[in-house]
């Protein structure tokens, strides 16, 4: 399946319950990297994670294709 843009690809991760939104505020110089190294090492590959608040205008979208689940939905095939 193709995704007309990340945002859609979001959404449906999402939906999927794949993805963790994190609202509070984390540094991303700092704390982004560790986080993502926590979650990654999770059985499976963890979740996605979106940082809601890093200080920028926009969020940031990390570990997405970390799971043989989500890089099948992204790329349209069964696992």
């Amino acid at each position: 399946m193709a995704y007309k843009d990340q945002q859609a690809f979001i959404e449906v991760i999402e939906q999927a319950g794949e993805l963790m939104r994190v609202k509070e505020y984390v540094n991303p110089v700092l704390e982004i990297a560790e986080i993502t190294d926590r979650m990654s090492k999770e059985p499976g590959g963890g979740k996605a994670i979106l940082f809601e608040n890093t200080g920028y205008d926009f969020p940031v979208l990390m570990n997405a294709y970390g799971s043989d689940k989500r890089m099948c939905m992204a790329l349209g095939c069964n696992i």
